[in-house]
């Protein structure tokens, strides 16, 4: 398993990486988490202060090639991946600078009853590299660059499907849910609105078994209505949804003792 972490750490970073950064295998406890949550790809605000500089001392997220004292991605030895793992681990640890776009989805988490700080809940991304300029920029600038990236990267989300098994798959935005869709050879069952958002849930199938997939069409960055109570409330009905369709309470007691 963590050779292939290894792997990917040391895969040659893409011309529009920030520079210095690393892939950014995962967000929180991916050892622990019953329910993955998944974006685009980690914005280089994870990586970068305002003025562009990079991240550093209690204001760092993550492992760079500067903290790690490597020269280039392929150098790492297993003891650096292992520390950017590490770390990667413990992002939404209390004492840890979380990034404010993950304020959104903790809500809408919270309202189904899980806890990215309680290890119960992991983020992935569709691309592992936090890209300069942004995803939705990136795609206009250079499409043929974004969608390398995406030819690169979606194998790597789909071994983490099948690695860790997860109960229940959440899509921020409608990019997002039709890729997992087809990752996880997914179907939409029910769907629904509230305030500007709709939202989808069915079931997905990975290396034999049902999992819960549900989703939104809007990135929960961009102005969807919802507001903190909103996002509560899509997240009770989500979860409500999943019952439904008999992924109860996203099975929590299914990971308990693996790590």
């Amino acid at each position: 398993m963590h050779e292939h972490f290894y792997q990917r750490l040391r895969r040659h970073e893409s011309s529009y990486s920030v520079s210095g950064s690393l892939p950014v295998l995962f967000f929180g406890d991916i050892f622990s988490a019953t329910v993955g949550t998944v974006g685009l790809n980690p914005s280089h605000q994870e990586y970068l202060d305002p003025r562009g500089f990079e991240l550093t001392g209690t204001a760092r997220r993550f492992e760079t090639l500067n903290s790690l004292g490597a020269d280039d991605r392929r150098s790492l030895t297993r003891e650096q991946c292992n520390r950017a793992i590490q770390t990667m681990r413990g992002y939404f640890q209390p004492a840890n600078p979380v990034y404010r776009w993950f304020k959104s989805l903790m809500r809408v988490t919270t309202g189904m009853g899980f806890s990215y700080q309680c290890g119960e809940v992991a983020h992935l991304d569709l691309v592992q590299e936090a890209t300069k300029p942004a995803w939705s920029q990136l795609k206009v600038d250079s499409p043929t660059e974004a969608q390398a990236l995406l030819s690169a990267d979606l194998p790597f989300l789909g071994w983490q499907f099948e690695t860790f098994p997860f109960s229940a798959l959440l899509c921020n935005g409608r990019t997002v849910y039709e890729a997992v869709k087809d990752l996880s050879n997914g179907t939409t069952t029910l769907t629904g609105r509230i305030a500007r958002v709709t939202w989808f849930a069915g079931l997905a199938e990975i290396n034999g078994e049902t999992i819960g997939l549900a989703g939104w069409n809007i990135p929960l960055a961009r102005p969807t209505g919802l507001g903190a109570k909103g996002e509560a409330q899509l997240g009770e009905i989500l979860l409500a949804a999943l019952n439904k369709l008999g992924i109860p309470r996203a099975n929590r007691e299914r990971r308990r003792g693996q790590g």
